[in-house]
């Protein structure tokens, strides 16, 4: 017999109070104990199996619900900014770089965005990287793309829709990377299998964008290099990165650890993060379908959470954004005034020594 807690008294309701296990199964708790699920938090199956002392290690889900929703408590949060990217064409049908813009709404809006945008644009002294899970856009699953800011470990931007064709989402992505910026050009990634990939990729090269991931043997000690654009997101190469995926999810609740970080502001991402699951009798991690409210997807499959996963594996490919690592500073900027400076008392000095010697 299952009794609901809202049904009783006010006076009983204190009896059945949670102990703050999220479903560990043990009812002690101690401060050695929280410390240990701390120090251990990402890893359910060590701290049940070491710490609880109970052979009940093996769980459904590959993404720890007790960090998912440290995570939900943390870091989830409402869009800043809402609205639309608004690009024009060359005569040619590519991109015109020089004139990209934002119109922000209150209410709607594809493309949401966490954080400040200076002069109507992301913070141009740091990195930033887009990564895209594309569809065929006929309304039965998610294309999106999402904003990584390298500097700061976090989920800035997110662009979703169901019924973005491919080659649309390609103009809308390369748009999304001039108008990102950053000091190294923002770094592209996505997944190019099935046929929506092949049709993505061939618009980004139609665009001639150069700055985007080319495909490598992740299993392999030297990451060899291949001739394929994008990345191929099946089978045990997709296992791989949603696993790194949960390293980087635990990451974010840990001080001062930038080994693998991911901070997620995004509700509906977070939520499909829950929805994942392994496969019945089987090591593949899949994603419960159900319909997405949030753009009328008539189902989830797990988009957001793939985008994010390429996200973490694109951190291999790109550094955080530094002023003075950046070669080719914009001209009148602080750092190309003082590079320009260092110059000249290095040339100074440089005549000063012909007259020493």
């Amino acid at each position: 017999m299952k009794i609901k807690i809202n049904n009783l008294p006010k006076d009983l309701r204190d009896l059945f109070k949670a102990d703050g296990l999220k479903g560990i199964p043990s009812p002690f708790r101690s401060p050695w104990f929280d410390a240990q699920e701390k120090i251990r938090k990402g890893n359910k199956r060590d701290f049940i199996c070491n710490v609880c002392g109970v052979p009940l290690g093996a769980t459904e889900t590959p993404f720890d619900h007790a960090v998912l929703e440290e995570i939900r408590k943390k870091f989830v949060r409402p869009a800043d900014f809402r609205g639309e990217l608004y690009f024009e064409f060359f005569s040619n049908g590519r991109i015109n770089s020089d004139d990209i813009s934002f119109l922000k709404n209150e209410t709607a809006g594809r493309f949401h965005w966490w954080g400040k945008l200076p002069f109507g644009r992301p913070e141009q002294r740091h990195n930033y990287i887009i990564a895209v899970d594309p569809s065929y856009g006929l309304g039965s699953a998610n294309s999106v793309a999402c904003v990584y800011d390298r500097n700061t470990y976090e989920q800035v931007g997110i662009f979703v829709d169901a019924n973005t064709k491919p080659e649309q989402l390609a103009d809308v992505v390369v748009a999304m990377a001039y108008w990102c910026g950053g000091i190294q050009p923002t770094y592209v990634i996505w997944d190019a299998g099935g046929g929506c990939g092949t049709t993505f990729t061939n618009r980004v090269v139609y665009h001639r964008y150069p700055f985007v991931y080319t495909q490598r043997r992740e299993d392999s000690k030297t990451r060899k290099i291949t001739q394929k654009l994008g990345c191929m997101c099946t089978g045990k190469a997709k296992n791989m990165f949603l696993g790194e995926l949960g390293v980087a999810l635990s990451g974010s609740l840990i001080p001062d650890d930038d080994y693998k970080v991911v901070i997620v502001h995004d509700k509906e991402t977070l939520e499909e993060l829950f929805d994942y699951i392994f496969k019945e009798n089987s090591a593949d991690i899949v994603a419960s379908c159900r319909a997405d409210l949030s753009t009328g997807a008539a189902e989830r499959h797990g988009d957001r959470v793939i985008a994010l996963a390429l996200c973490v594996l694109a951190c291999r490919e790109t550094i955080k954004g530094s002023w003075q690592a950046a070669e080719n500073p914009p001209i009148n900027s602080f750092q190309s005034r003082f590079n320009q400076v260092k110059e000249e008392l290095a040339a100074q000095a440089d005549n000063q020594r012909k007259f020493l010697f």
